[in-house]
């Protein structure tokens, strides 16, 4: 029998639900069944073995009525990030999957980057990464990431634009027909940056100045790249099978279709690191932190896809 992958995951800010989905996950015989999961963060106490969390409160109330503050909180769940990290490139784990963390709190306490996927490229020293969301109907890769809205024009080049391509490109080829990843072609279809495309000019030149040369440069390289559509209409059209991935121009862009179809199913994967990396596709909830209602299945989703991405990169080898 094959041996289980030893999977690294985080628990994620301890004033948020990292801890407990992080908790019931690895208790979960979904996750037990196809891997050995190995725990990094301070909040909870673990037993030796299966993982198993001893039987205490929930360790967010005491944090959160002692007032962790936000650079306290920041702190412990970057530490675990190092921790992860660092085993992940010496092979303790074979792929790393992080619960969810609060930006500002990271912020807080001196990190200059916005988030894991930013952090986790130059740790790794990967030079272009992505962020992909995976559902069961949706494959969305972001060309920006982590920006206020107002920046992302200036942001968006012909050669981001390309790297996330290639990448998805890449991705899609050595992962097709795994469980998660059901479609037999590899076309990508790139989204627009403005209303109806651009309209010709009238609504902003990215499209004629950006995204239609770098799309003409990866078609000449041999890729199966179509756009820019308007992304009012890009996703249904995805969703009806006629694309294998759309790449989007910034966050929102992205996260709401798939949130809005997939919301519980959603994974997100970073593209183009040196190693497995997959998290949930929501936040810290810091609202039901505590109260031992947080719903672990999306931590699960996550773990079941690294552990299948794990297994695609062995066979490639």
């Amino acid at each position: 029998m094959t041996e289980k992958p030893a999977i690294g995951i985080t628990t994620g800010c301890p004033c948020g639900i990292g801890p407990e989905i992080v908790s019931k996950a690895i208790n979960d015989e979904r996750v037990l069944s196809i891997c050995r999961p190995v725990v990094f963060g301070k909040p909870l106490l673990y037993k030796e073995g299966r993982g198993e969390v001893e039987s205490l409160p929930h360790p967010t109330l005491p944090l959160q009525r002692g007032g962790i503050s936000p650079c306290e909180c920041g702190a412990i769940s970057m530490s675990a990030v190092d921790d992860a990290v660092r085993a992940v490139m010496t092979g303790e784990v074979e792929a790393i999957v992080t619960a969810p963390i609060n930006k500002s709190h990271w912020k807080a306490a001196g990190s200059p980057f916005p988030g894991h996927t930013e952090y986790l490229a130059s740790v790794s020293g990967a030079k272009n990464v992505a962020m992909m969301m995976v559902s069961p109907r949706l494959k969305i890769v972001l060309v920006t990431t982590h920006l206020a809205l107002t920046d992302v024009p200036q942001n968006i080049t012909f050669d981001k634009i390309c790297y996330a391509v290639r990448l998805t490109d890449s991705f899609l080829k050595d992962n097709l027909r795994t469980h998660a990843l059901t479609h037999s072609r590899t076309s990508i279809v790139i989204c627009a940056l403005n209303p109806h495309a651009g309209d010709g000019g009238t609504f902003g030149d990215e499209e004629e100045r950006i995204i239609i040369p770098a799309i003409k440069q990866l078609q000449n390289e041999g890729l199966n790249v179509s756009g820019p559509y308007p992304a009012d209409t890009v996703f249904w059209k995805a969703t009806q099978g006629e694309f294998d991935a759309v790449v989007a121009m910034y966050h929102d862009q992205a996260l709401i279709p798939i949130k809005t179809l997939d919301f519980k199913d959603t994974v997100n994967v970073t593209l183009g690191l040196p190693f497995v990396r997959t998290s949930p596709d929501h936040g810290t909830a810091e609202d039901i932190a505590g109260k031992g209602i947080a719903d672990h299945h999306n931590m699960v989703r996550a773990i079941e896809m690294a552990v299948e991405l794990t297994r695609r990169t062995k066979c490639h080898k």
